[in-house]
């Protein structure tokens, strides 16, 4: 799903916001952005019914869609500038439309990013066992090589 979003990124509307100067190229990227986004809304759809708590899984949904409305939007104001490249007055609602689908993707990753908290818990939780099972790994192998200075007279083997 995140690579799903780099087509919307702040690049890619920077990519649309020069084409303001060669109109005939806003076609291929309005095309690229719908068939991208397609593909979004359907893991979008995915990802919101598998969120916990419901509520994130909703905000997940209200965000595509809102990411869709501006990519709508958007790929009107590149078909109106192509119409009429020397408007510009487009031309302006087309940077604004730009920035605003940046900004809506933005909000579509902080509403993945909420719904992803617990996976991230349980990554951080399973990597510092792991450290702490290393440890305990290199502590028994010098240990057992008696490299490591016993307080009595006992031996490792004994309290293995």
């Amino acid at each position: 799903l995140f690579s799903r979003l780099s087509f919307l990124s702040p690049v890619f509307s920077l990519q649309m916001t020069k084409s303001v100067t060669n109109p005939e190229e806003l076609g291929g990227l309005a095309s690229q952005m719908t068939n991208d986004y397609g593909h979004l809304a359907l893991q979008g759809r995915m990802a919101a019914a598998t969120a916990e708590p419901e509520e994130i899984g909703f905000q997940i949904r209200t965000r595509v869609q809102e990411l869709g409305h501006g990519c709508i939007f958007l790929v009107q104001k590149a078909g109106a500038l192509q119409i009429c490249p020397t408007d510009s007055y487009t031309k302006r609602e087309l940077i604004e439309c730009a920035r605003a689908v940046t900004e809506k993707v933005s909000l579509v990753l902080s509403a993945l990013q909420a719904g992803n908290k617990g996976t991230q818990a349980c990554i951080t939780a399973a990597s510092a066992v792991s450290g702490i099972i290393a440890d305990l790994d290199t502590t028994i192998m010098f240990a057992t090589a008696g490299t490591l200075n016993a307080e009595n007279n006992e031996s490792f083997a004994d309290h293995r």
